[in-house]
C-alpha cells in the first residue's frame, strides 16, 4: 500500500510517500481501499510538531477516510465486502488501504435527490 509519512516537523515538504505491506484484517475488522482521506487541523499541527497527541515521527496521520471494503476479518459478515463506507481512523488515514473495526464504520450512502444541491434555473 501507499502511505504518506510525516518525516520531520515543518511544512508540506515534510510529507513523503512510502510503500508498506497491505494490512490484513483481524477478528471484527474490515479492510478498506481508500478513495478519500480527510485532512484536518490536527494533521497539520502534527506535521508542524504542535499536536501533543500525535505519534512519534516518522508517522502516518489521518483521522478519517472513505472507500470500499475489499475484505473482512473473522467474525465479520461478508456482506461488508463491496460496501462503500466512511470511518474514523486513529492515525493511519493517509494511506490507500486501512484496517478498522467493523463497528466504527458506517455505510456511505449515495446522495439522495433531497440532499443534492439545487441547480440554478
Amino acid at each position: 500500500m501507499k502511505q504518506m509519512f510525516i518525516v520531520g516537523h515543518g511544512g508540506p515538504e515534510k510529507l513523503q510517500p512510502r510503500e508498506s505491506p497491505d494490512p490484513s484484517p483481524g477478528g471484527g475488522e474490515i479492510r478498506i481501499r481508500v478513495k478519500a482521506s480527510g485532512i484536518n487541523f490536527a494533521d497539520i499541527l502534527a506535521r508542524q510538531g504542535l499536536y501533543p497527541d500525535s505519534p512519534k515521527i516518522p508517522c502516518v496521520v489521518g483521522y478519517e477516510v472513505s472507500g470500499t471494503v475489499d475484505t473482512v476479518g473473522p467474525g465479520v459478515d461478508q456482506s461488508w465486502v463491496g460496501r462503500d463506507v466512511l470511518t474514523p481512523t486513529r492515525f493511519g488515514g493517509y494511506s490507500d488501504v486501512v484496517v478498522v473495526r467493523e463497528k466504527q464504520s458506517s455505510r456511505n450512502r449515495p446522495r439522495s435527490p433531497m440532499n443534492r444541491p439545487r441547480q440554478s434555473r
